[in-house]
């Protein structure tokens, strides 16, 4: 996938021809700032020499609560490019031929977004115990092993099902997954989840010593999964390691674990 994916930022010509137009720009659903908010941080607070390809004066931004629906919008032309975190884009590139890269954004170049599972506020001992978990995972190389084989040299076209392991009497917690994140989060055609996040969910069920039942859900509907009691965790929520950052993609009442996944670039990816 890497070799495959090595795209050269000579491609990257969107807006040449026509900076001042303004281009709508989808993307996940964030959940604790609208569109128009977002597009004034980024306008505002970050350095233009961030973005390539980019006139970050010129934009709007639409939220999508799933991919497939990202997807069909930029089909249908409803926005002009989507943007995606580097591994998700290189997995929709990697799978879609006639979609390319228009733009890099790096506007979180010092201080990485990261994936981190979420809970509710009133649940900090379960935070806590995954908490543990992840960082026993990272203490033993087990997540950079696991980002090598289902990230960054997967096989797009054989992404394994991982078990979870299964325990007798021991506590079942629910997780919610999306597919909207692949290979991060990752759910196969046939409705099961696979790759990166059952590996990830599988180790921290062996060191937890409980049952992890998997609840597909989409990214907008992230937040009231938790409110709801539907799940007891979501595999993922976006952040950032600097805390002057203002957090997008967390509403008051929910928590997250200490992160398991970072990056700092995003794609603007459009039609050719």
């Amino acid at each position: 996938m890497k070799k495959f994916l090595a795209l050269s930022l000579l491609v990257l010509t969107f807006f040449a021809s026509a900076a001042s137009a303004e281009v709508v720009v989808g993307r996940h659903s964030m959940l604790n700032f609208t569109e128009a908010e977002l597009v004034k941080l980024m306008q505002e607070s970050i350095s233009r020499e961030f973005y390539v390809g980019v006139d970050v004066t010129s934009i709007s931004l639409k939220y999508y609560d799933s991919l497939v629906l990202l997807q069909l919008a930029l089909d249908k032309g409803e926005i002009g490019v989507m943007t995606l975190p580097m591994c998700v884009g290189q997995f929709v590139l990697h799978s879609n031929p006639n979609y390319t890269i228009k733009g890099v954004d790096w506007w979180f170049l010092s201080s990485a977004c990261t994936f981190n599972c979420a809970f509710l506020e009133s649940n900090k001992e379960l935070q806590g115990r995954f908490n543990e978990a992840i960082k026993d995972m990272k203490d033993k190389g087990v997540l950079a092993l696991l980002e090598e084989k289902y990230i960054n040299n997967l096989d797009v076209n054989n992404i394994a099902t991982i078990e979870i392991p299964k325990f007798d009497d021991a506590p079942t917690i629910t997780v919610a997954v999306t597919g909207d994140m692949p290979p991060i989060d990752y759910v196969a055609p046939n409705g099961t989840p696979a790759g990166y996040n059952t590996a990830v969910l599988s180790e921290i069920a062996k060191r937890l010593h409980v049952n992890i039942k998997l609840e597909n859900i989409d990214t907008g509907a992230r937040a009231a999964a938790l409110q709801s009691g539907r799940v007891d965790v979501v595999f993922w929520f976006q952040s950032n390691l600097d805390s002057n950052v203002p957090a997008i993609d967390v509403p008051e009442g929910i928590i997250l674990s200490e992160p398991y996944y970072k990056w700092n670039e995003q794609y603007f990816i459009g039609k050719k």
